[in-house]
C-alpha cells in the first residue's frame, strides 16, 4: 500500500471526528435555542442508528471493499436475518471514515440540499416538487462525486461489482460507478426534503396529524423521532441499498483488487469469486 494512501486514510480519519463534532455542536446550539429536541437532532438519531446497514449494499455479493489499514471493528453483516453474500464478516467497516459520516454527511449534506431548494423556489416560485428536489440534488451531486471519486483513487474504498457502461475507469480496481454517488445523493437530498417541506408548525411531512395524537409531551416527541428515524431508514434501503445490490448482479470484468481491499471477503485464497461476468452469487461459505 502507497505512502499516499496512508496519508489519505489519516486525512479522512482525522476529518471526519472534526465534521461530525461540528455537526453536534450545530444540533446542541439548536435545542438549546428552540428549548426542545429540534428536526435536526431528530435527523443526526436516525442518520446515526442507519449507519447499521451501511454493508447492506454487500448483501447479494460484494459492492464495496473497504481498506483494512483503516479504524474498524470488521462487520455484523452476517448476523442480519436473510444474509447471502459470504465472508460478509470480514468487510472492515471504518468508523472513523464511514461511521461518522453518517453524523456529518447526512446531516451537512441535507442542509445544503435544503438551502439549494429554497434558492431555486426563491429564484423560480412556481418551480414543482421534483424540480425544486431536482436543485438539492444537484448541489449535493456536484460534492459526493468528487469526493467519492478521491476516496476511491486513494485507495480507501472500491467498488468490485460495477456495470460498465454506467461507471467511470470501467475495469480498473478505481473504477466509480456513477449510479453509486447519484442514489446516495437522492438520498441526502431526501433529508433536505424533509427539512424543507415544513408545516406552518414547523412539522415535516413525516409528522403531520401529530397534533391529533392524545398523548403526553414526552410521547409525541418519541413518536416524531420514530416518524423521522423510520423515514430515513426505509428511504436508505429503498432508494440506495436494493438498487445497488441489483446493479451488483450485472458486473462487468476488473482487475484483481489487493488483500488489504478484498480482505479475503472474495477472490485468491477463498472459495468464493469476487464479482464479475459468470460469476454465481454463493449462498454461503463453503
Amino acid at each position: 500500500m502507497s505512502g499516499t494512501t496512508q496519508v489519505w486514510a489519516a486525512v479522512f480519519q482525522i476529518g471526519g471526528p472534526i465534521a461530525a463534532a461540528i455537526v453536534l455542536i450545530h444540533v446542541v446550539h439548536r435545542c438549546v435555542r428552540e428549548r426542545r429536541l429540534c428536526l435536526d437532532a431528530m435527523i443526526v438519531i436516525g442518520t446515526t442508528t442507519a449507519w447499521w446497514h451501511d454493508p447492506l449494499i454487500n448483501w447479494l455479493r460484494p459492492f464495496v471493499f473497504y481498506n483494512a489499514t483503516m479504524v474498524n471493528f470488521g462487520s455484523w453483516s452476517e448476523r442480519i436475518p436473510g444474509w447471502i453474500s459470504p465472508n460478509a464478516r470480514f468487510l472492515p467497516e471504518p468508523l472513523l471514515m464511514i461511521g461518522l459520516a453518517y453524523v456529518w454527511m447526512t446531516l451537512g449534506f441535507g442542509m445544503l440540499a435544503t438551502r439549494a431548494m429554497r434558492a431555486a423556489r426563491a429564484r423560480w416560485p412556481q418551480l414543482g416538487v421534483a424540480a425544486t428536489f431536482g436543485a438539492g440534488w444537484s448541489a449535493v451531486f456536484v460534492l459526493e462525486l468528487p469526493l467519492e471519486t478521491l476516496a476511491v483513487r486513494t485507495g480507501l474504498v472500491a467498488y468490485p461489482a460495477s456495470i460498465p457502461e454506467l461507471t467511470l475507469w470501467a475495469g480498473h480496481t478505481y473504477q466509480v460507478p456513477l449510479y453509486g454517488p447519484a442514489l446516495w445523493s437522492a438520498v441526502l437530498t431526501g433529508i433536505g426534503a424533509l427539512r424543507f417541506h415544513l408545516d406552518e408548525r414547523g412539522f415535516t411531512l413525516v409528522e403531520r396529524g401529530i397534533e391529533r395524537v392524545t398523548v403526553g409531551a414526552r410521547a409525541t416527541t418519541l413518536l416524531r423521532i420514530l416518524a423521522v428515524v423510520g423515514f430515513i431508514h426505509v428511504s436508505a434501503v429503498l432508494a440506495y441499498d436494493l438498487p445497488i445490490n441489483v446493479a451488483g448482479l450485472y458486473a462487468g470484468p476488473v482487475d484483481p483488487y489487493p488483500t488489504h481491499l478484498r480482505t479475503q471477503q472474495c477472490g485468491p485464497g477463498t472459495p468464493v469469486g469476487c464479482p464479475g461476468p459468470g460469476v454465481p452469487i454463493v449462498m454461503k461459505d463453503r
